[in-house]
């Protein structure tokens, strides 16, 4: 059937041949759905892994702890057989793990889905049967039904689901990773991106373990950007273009230059960056200070880059006022971008198939910095960062706060320009602020004085108002309403005849409104905007709307915009894309634009993306009924281990047009005279050397007999953490400057039982360019074993409930453990010394025992794998017997 289908598709484009510039697009559109679902037709695979497993004789039923590495643990039951096999009840197992699980027929059968509904599972206790996906796995002794429960052994359910679970027999638990993202997990790392949030918005300090600060150094470190850029077109010359970054610590702040060469147009000072930032969060008077080619917020339009110094008394952290405000925009579709907040990642969020964005900021005391980062569906990080003018600025109570900044602008005037600005909280609602700015350049009027007020009358509401003398007023509200609705507007008054600002406008009124919508697991938001620019002789309208849902891998964006001038009849458009993505990881993205107004199609557009590991492209169709012009273009990505390179192309009405791309990054001082090797930016960054050691003498320094310990994992907001066992260093790269971060290890990560982190939780301050090396101390536990037993005549049994307390040689109790029922009882914790083991005084004397011995002495040594002592057993007598 998929046959006769291809041959009638290629039948109808070769009959109609006036449109054989676009009929192998479509050939390779229909090719790609064909390929889509014939990979979904794949024959089933029948595997019988473990049928060589004996069928169980005997086993205990007991309670095991599950570890998932690097997020949570739990309990759960299961059986453990007389060859020490493990059997886990996968109904509990699955429910604590968030994986869908739905019994049927008495609980015979386990249906549910694996990741997500396109990945089926069920299993059937009475056939000893596991089906998932297209395979079927079946194993007789693997798979049981006891005690009304089915429970599986970890062997076959690895096998079966994709999961790696290592089971330690001595402390009953099992170690799990799986190949794809748990439920559970998923919510983890969500809640772990946005714990910055929570943090803002609950004004939480942290504690942490031990703290690691900044280490300052004359000149330190180095990191290289790099970037080579090629662009050819029929009928001209190549244009090359080359850009080369150096990034250090340079009296003791952070120093960049790079060098943007284009081989077609004369150098200029603006192709030379340079600048040296130093920021220190203790200092009183002086907090931040930058010196070179500085970034500064002006009510007039520079126009060219400013080289001269800033400085401030705001730190770089980020202070949680109450409320939030929204910014929302466009960029590639089905993008992530992420906010950043003085370089603190804070929030991210996904575009839509039309490239829409929408982001709730959170509020933050005094002169912030917001950025945006973006990152492709096809593996892509742009380096573009946009940062955001912050509409408003609010100071704590009775907090003053300065910003000043001033130099010379890189335009053919050599133009002075300087701003001075201070803010103060009035009280926890309100703050006013006031400044002046001075621009050489504006002969009738160079001095600009301004001022500010923001005011919180409740956390839903905040109204702002800025005037700037003879320039302009501007007011602007913001207000949530219901659960997540928003309503913003906005009006600005221009001076008549200012020439300090581009707007040559009188008047600009704005309205815009967010209502978020859920219909059952449709989820999508609605945005209605309203734009009116009032000039002299016009006005100019504009009305949009916008609709944007999603369901499973499939969204949708609806928008419309119109626009008229004055009394004039309004000019209508409307776009709908779609965005689809297949479980071959091709994601298909069809578009149309009409003009409602003239009652025509515009354009027409269809875009394919597909990612196969290190490599990807993306190929798109375009044809534009308006202009009778048809688009083509196609690019293709490979990831290199030390570069990205990309191939472009694109052919426009006999115009063909190729560039390639290449860029990366180096960064030294990596460990073991590594180097860190990426595709990514380097400058601005920095990173942290982790080095593992036993601390056998708990002296918090690496001693020649202690050695280092191989930790493949920890747990950082942001960064990218590589291990590598050769040299027990655990690199974690791409941290921001001048930033504190989070390290958490967990104990779950060591190999050995007996081993611990000193210290679980880090906070360490980033060194701007450098890796920090911080040594991570790990002790090693003992553990004691025993039995407690009691004399009853001439027969000796094990008595369980007795509680064993464990003393120093000090007499301080420092532990405590019950035996079990069968009298053995063990304790793992024990640092390297003396201590006392007794059975509880109050406990034998409520029971009329006595105990023999009454005191075990024991000692535990700094043995690397931990020391083990055991048969320290007691035997208790009843105080009757003579």
């Amino acid at each position: 059937m998929k046959i006769n289908k291809l041959e009638q598709t290629f039948h109808w484009l070769k009959h109609y041949g006036k449109w054989k510039g676009i009929s192998l697009f479509f050939l390779f559109l229909v090719l790609n759905f064909q390929t889509a679902n014939a990979l979904d037709d794949v024959n089933e695979i029948i595997l019988n892994p473990n049928g060589s497993l004996d069928p169980i004789i005997g086993y205990d039923e007991v309670s095991i702890e599950i570890i998932v590495a690097g997020y949570f643990r739990f309990e759960a039951d299961a059986l453990i057989t007389n060859k020490r096999l493990a059997y886990i009840n996968v109904e509990e197992l699955f429910k604590k793990l968030g994986i869908y699980c739905q019994p049927e027929s008495n609980g015979n059968i386990l249906r549910g889905f694996i990741e997500n509904e396109r990945i089926p599972y069920s299993i059937d206790a009475n056939l000893k049967q596991i089906i998932i996906g297209d395979k079927t796995i079946t194993s007789d002794n693997g798979i049981v039904k006891e005690l009304g429960a089915t429970y599986i052994e970890i062997g076959v359910l690895s096998e079966a689901f994709n999961m790696q679970m290592i089971f330690n027999f001595r402390s009953l638990s099992i170690k799990l990773q799986v190949g794809f993202e748990l439920p559970l997990v998923k919510q983890a790392r969500l809640e772990k991106m946005r714990k910055n949030v929570t943090k803002l918005q609950l004004n939480e300090v942290e504690t942490f373990d031990t703290i690691i600060g900044r280490n300052y150094h004359l000149f330190k470190g180095g990191a290289l950007d790099w970037a080579v850029n090629s662009f050819q077109s029929e009928d001209t010359k190549p244009n090359n273009r080359y850009y080369l970054g150096l990034g250090s610590e340079l009296f003791y702040g952070e120093f960049r230059v790079s060098l943007n060469y284009l081989e077609k147009m004369k150098f200029e000072r603006r192709q030379f960056y340079y600048n040296w930032r130093f920021i220190d969060n203790d200092k009183k008077y002086v907090k931040q200070v930058q010196v070179g080619k500085i970034g500064t917020q002006a009510i007039a339009f520079l126009g060219a880059p400013l080289v001269g110094v800033s400085f401030n008394n705001s730190p770089n952290t980020v202070r949680k006022a109450k409320g939030t405000y929204i910014i929302s925009d466009y960029t590639e579709p089905n993008w992530t971008v992420e906010l950043y907040i003085n370089d603190a990642l804070v929030d991210y969020t996904s575009s839509d198939a039309s490239g829409f964005y929408l982001f709730n900021v959170p509020i933050v005391y005094g002169y912030t910095t917001l950025t945006l980062r973006f990152y492709g569906p096809l593996g892509e990080e742009r380096v573009e960062e946009r940062t955001q003018n912050t509409p408003y600025t609010f100071m704590p109570k009775k907090v003053l706060e300065y910003n000043v900044a001033g130099g010379i602008l890189e335009n053919d005037d050599g133009s002075t320009f300087v701003r001075s600005e201070v803010n103060y909280g009035v009280s926890r609602f309100l703050t006013i602020g006031a400044g002046v700015e001075y621009l050489s350049s504006i002969p009738e009027q160079p001095f600009i004085p301004f001022a500010n007020a923001a005011f919180q009358p409740f956390s839903e509401m905040i109204v702002n108002f800025k005037y700037a003398h003879n320039v302009s007023f501007k007011g602007l509200l913001n207000y949530y309403f219901g659960k997540s609705a928003f309503l913003e507007v906005e009006y600005k008054n221009f001076a008549k005849g200012q020439e300090v600002t581009l707007d040559n406008m009188d008047e600009v009124k704005r309205v815009q409104v967010s209502l978020p919508f859920k219909l059952n697991k449709f989820r999508g938001n609605t945005k209605l905007s309203f734009n009116q620019f009032v000039y002299d002789a016009f006005n100019f309208s504009q009305v949009d709307v916008l609709i944007s849902t999603s369901y499973k891998n499939n969204s949708a964006n609806l928008s419309f915009a119109s626009n008229w001038i004055s009394e004039e009849r309004a000019f209508i458009t409307s776009t709908l894309v779609l965005s689809r993505r297949f479980k071959n990881g091709f994601i298909l993205r069809p578009s149309i634009q009409y003009n409602l107004s003239e009652n025509n199609t515009m354009r027409l557009r269809a875009e394919v993306e597909k990612r196969a590991d290190k490599i990807s492209f993306s190929a798109a169709y375009e044809r534009n009924i308006q202009f009778g012009t048809n688009n083509i273009s196609f690019s293709i990505r490979y990831d290199l281990p030390f570069a990205r390179a990309s191939l472009n192309s694109f052919y426009n009405n006999n115009q063909l047009g190729v560039s390639q791309n290449a860029q990366g990054s180096l960064a030294f001082g990596a460990g073991n005279g590594a180097v860190n090797v990426d595709y990514n930016s380097a400058i601005g960054k920095g990173g942290i050397l982790c080095y593992p050691f036993l601390d056998l003498n708990e002296n918090n320094t690496k001693d020649s007999n202690e050695p280092r310990v191989f930790v493949k994992n920890a747990k950082i907001v942001g960064g990218r953490i590589n291990s590598i066992k050769n040299d027990s260093i655990l690199r974690i790269s791409d941290l921001n400057s001048f930033v504190k971060y989070k390290l958490t290890f967990d104990d779950g990560e060591l190999d050995n039982i007996g081993w611990k982190f000193k210290h679980n939780t880090y906070q360490v301050l980033v060194d701007p360019n450098q890796y920090k090396k911080i040594e991570i101390p790990i002790l090693v536990y003992g553990e004691v074993t025993g039995m407690v037993y009691l004399k009853k005549g001439e027969n000796t049994i094990g008595q369980g409930r007795i509680s064993i307390q464990i003393y120093d040689t000090a007499g301080h109790k420092v532990a405590e453990t019950l035996s079990e029922s069968d009298g053995y009882y063990s304790y793992l914790g024990l640092k390297p010394k003396d201590y006392i083991l007794r059975i509880e005084k109050a406990q034998l004397k409520k029971l009329g025992y006595r105990a023999a011995p009454i005191e075990q002495k024991v000692t535990i040594r700094p043995l690397i794998k931990g020391d083990f002592v055991e048969n320290l057993n007691f035997v208790l007598h009843s105080n009757t017997e003579i």
